[in-house]
């Protein structure tokens, strides 16, 4: 089944021709650091068969006297990629000391400088079929410096955009490419037109080492949406990848290796045009310096498996575009279907532990790889072992029947998708394709039953908004797969209408689709603000949070509603919150050590005596418990504000009461890592760095009649540190705490 976060293009919207879903590798590449490198360099990434570059025009490299540029360097870089026949991606960043102090530029001075030399940039290479990437990583204080400013950035862009596009008719321009996805940056861009200007939206999707490539999907999802309220009537805005690895010092490079495979194979599945993977070389020989151990090769030019990996990858898959995901039993299981004329090939992986999936009888394996090229013998197409490193399949015709329902639907223009969509709609077996599609969604098989499903959300794409929605709906009620049901949520999210509420309100029994449903009801208090219908808008994100929504979706609809001096008061919130099971109410005491994690395998004497009246030796310092009262929508323990954002550990006590015993589900996000006990005993524990989200981890438990004691310990690497829990029954429903 599709489940692009970039819809394939609507009929009626135009995407730039340099961000269309293209073949690989036209869209996979790499980050490199030099301009006219060595013939290694070359000989290499030649090897490697990537399709694009992503490399910096820095404004100090090339104006080194006022009015005076030398862009020999970046001829030469040119010249080379034109000859290997890779794409560039050039960044335009950075300040100059000849203007504003070398700062980002704040002064029309400073401005008018950066759009003369993006003037003689743009002239001199128009029509080579560049992408410009305004800035890098602008959200952050050492890239836009001295500070991030939201405002200077924009006039900025609004300053540069204009003069680039009157010296190349048909230039390619992307921005904000922002570290991670800077929901709060990125949608104050978008809030100041940048959606106007730019082609594309790119962004920086870096993560914890821990956390794989296919955790992007839920981010991707969200910046989706705020690109469909925002953007320009008629135009269509993909999200790109433009930089994001992961460095050796933190994993193994085998798993360096598996995670770019599966970094490229998840965005061809979420439909992401250009997927940039971050680094192509080591910067360093320092094995313990993060930043010198992105590359995929080292220092000294070896081969890493991630070299390995992206070889294999575009030998594999050269030529072959991506039709999408299609479903298999589990969510945690993945199967990407990519196609080359009529040749079809498979790649299938799973972010769980290995296991065997069914392919059915009738699929003919011609060839078997992994993700580093290594021969693989598989006799039994019922029998496929899969695990977390990729595995490529080459299919041999005749193909089982829901193989070429899929490439038969993928195929259809937006016309004969439409005759097809009637069909169904109408219940009439006129059509052979549609008869074909409503007995798929009736059968056991899962893989045929799953094909329909993904050939009626290809079919939506196709269709006009009134049609697609009936699809949507009838996916909703009778689909029976949990993937096509969280892609139906959320394409009805992006249309955004007021009609579909009784719809939604048919998922809402099923604990497993309420965070996704919880993003419709959020795009529409937001839509309900706009249009000054406060009053709805403060029903549905009361109703919402219970929904386990993303912490932006909900925090985006209060930043409006305080703009307009629409605001709830404290109280309001507390009730809130506590209708949604989360607590508010806890005794916190900290910190203690935890340097180079050291509290992982250390128990403070919280975990072994609770004793609220004692004070704590802890080095040369004393600490005892305090009472912390939190507000909010989300009240979470601001850690960071009470102990500074250090390497420690600290923990938080609460009581909540039920009146009977019941099995339960607590639900937790934390920054860092987490350890909880119930009555005493240790139910959960986590140790990684990770941002904070809102019911990231859930746990079982069973409570008791009466008083339940909840213990947490909060382990913090340095940076933010907060933690935040909400109590639900068995079936993941939010209990009530103001009862």
């Amino acid at each position: 089944m599709f489940s692009g976060c970039n819809s394939k293009q609507n009929k009626t919207e135009k995407v730039h021709p340099s961000l269309k879903m293209l073949p690989v590798p036209t869209g996979l590449g790499v980050n490199i650091h030099f301009y006219e490198g060595n013939e290694k360099d070359l000989s290499m990434l030649k090897d490697a068969g990537v399709g694009i570059i992503r490399m910096d025009v820095s404004w100090v490299g090339i104006e080194k006297s006022k009015g005076k540029y030398d862009f020999s360097r970046h001829d030469k870089l040119i010249e080379d990629m034109d000859k290997l026949g890779i794409r560039i991606l050039f960044i335009i960043d950075y300040g100059n000391p000849l203007y504003d102090d070398g700062m980002a530029p704040y002064t029309e001075e400073g401005r008018k400088a950066y759009a003369e030399f993006c003037s003689a940039l743009a002239e001199r290479y128009a029509g080579k079929n560049i992408i410009w990437e305004l800035w890098n990583e602008p959200n952050i204080d050492g890239f836009w410096k001295p500070k991030v400013d939201v405002d200077n950035y924009m006039a900025f862009c609004k300053t540069v955009v204009p003069v680039i596009r009157s010296k190349d008719k048909g230039a390619c321009i992307i921005a904000p490419a922002t570290s991670t996805f800077d929901m709060k940056f990125m949608e104050s861009c978008f809030e100041q037109g940048l959606l106007d200007l730019v082609d594309g939206v790119s962004v920086h999707p870096y993560r914890n080492s821990e956390l794989s490539p296919e955790t992007t999907f839920d981010e991707y999802k969200l910046l989706s949406l705020l690109i469909e309220q925002h953007k320009p009537k008629g135009k269509s805005i993909p999200i790109l990848s433009g930089e994001w690895g992961y460095s050796t010092t933190n994993l193994s490079r085998k798993l360096q290796g598996k995670y770019l495979a599966r970094q490229w194979l998840s965005n061809l599945a979420y439909n992401i045009p250009i997927s940039i993977w971050y680094d192509w070389h080591d910067d360093g020989k320092d094995t313990k310096e993060t930043e010198h151990n992105f590359g995929t090769v080292t220092w000294d030019y070896k081969e890493k498996p991630s070299f390995v990996a992206m070889k294999t990858f575009t030998e594999q898959f050269k030529g072959y575009q991506s039709i999408g995901r299609v479903s298999l039993d589990s969510l945690n299981d993945y199967m990407l279907m990519l196609q080359r004329g009529e040749k079809i090939k498979l790649a299938l992986w799973t972010t769980s532990d290995e296991h065997s999936i069914d392919l059915g009888k009738e699929i003919k394996i011609s060839n078997a790889v992994n993700y580093l090229g290594e021969e693989l013998s598989l006799s039994n197409s019922e029998e496929i072992k899969i695990s977390d490193e990729p595995i490529y399949l080459s299919i041999d015709q005749p193909y089982p029947e829901w193989i070429t329902m899929i490439s038969e639907t993928n195929s259809l223009t937006s016309v004969e998708a439409e005759e097809v969509v009637k069909s169904i709609l109408n219940k009439s077996d006129k059509n052979k394709l549609a008869k074909e599609i409503t007995e798929y969604l009736k059968t056991k098989d899962h893989l045929q039953n799953n094909a329909a499903l993904y050939s009626l959300l290809a079919l939506a794409e196709k269709s006009d908004t009134a049609n697609a929605l009936k699809i949507y709906y009838l996916i909703l009620e009778e689909g029976k797969d949990l993937l096509s049901k969280k892609q139906a949520l959320y394409e009805i999210s992006k249309i955004g209408s007021e009609k579909s509420m009784p719809e939604i309100a048919l998922v809402m029994n099923n604990p497993k689709l309420v965070k996704d449903a919880s993003l419709y009801y959020l795009d529409l208090a937001y839509n309900f603000v706009i249009k000054k219908q406060y009053k709805e808008a403060e029903e549905i994100l009361l109703n919402a949070i219970k929904l386990s929504p993303p912490r932006y979706a909900v925090e985006r609809v209060l930043y409006k509603m305080q703009k307009v001096n629409k605001q709830f008061d404290a109280n309001t919130f507390r009730t809130m919150a506590q209708s949604a099971g989360f607590i508010n109410t806890w005794k916190v005491i900290g910190p203690f050590p935890n340097k180079n994690n050291s509290a992982q395998h250390k128990r403070y004497t919280p975990e072994w005596k609770l004793d609220f009246s004692q004070n704590l030796k802890v080095g040369n310092s004393n600490v005892s418990w305090q009472d912390v009262e939190l507000d909010g929508a989300f009240p979470i323990i601001p850690f960071a504000k009470l102990y500074g954002r250090i390497e420690a550990a600290a923990y938080a006590y609460a009581v909540i009461t039920v009146d009977k015993s019941m099995s339960a589900i607590l639900k937790i996000g934390s920054n860092d890592g987490v350890v909880v006990w119930v009555n005493g005993k240790k139910v959960h524990e986590k140790f990684i760095g990770r941002p904070l989200t809102i019911d990231e981890d859930i746990v079982k438990v069973k409570l008791r009649k009466g008083k339940n004691n909840i213990l947490l310990k909060v382990l913090n690497r340095g940076n933010n540190w907060e933690a935040i829990l909400r109590v639900c029954d068995s079936k993941g429903i939010p209990l009530d705490l103001n009862q």
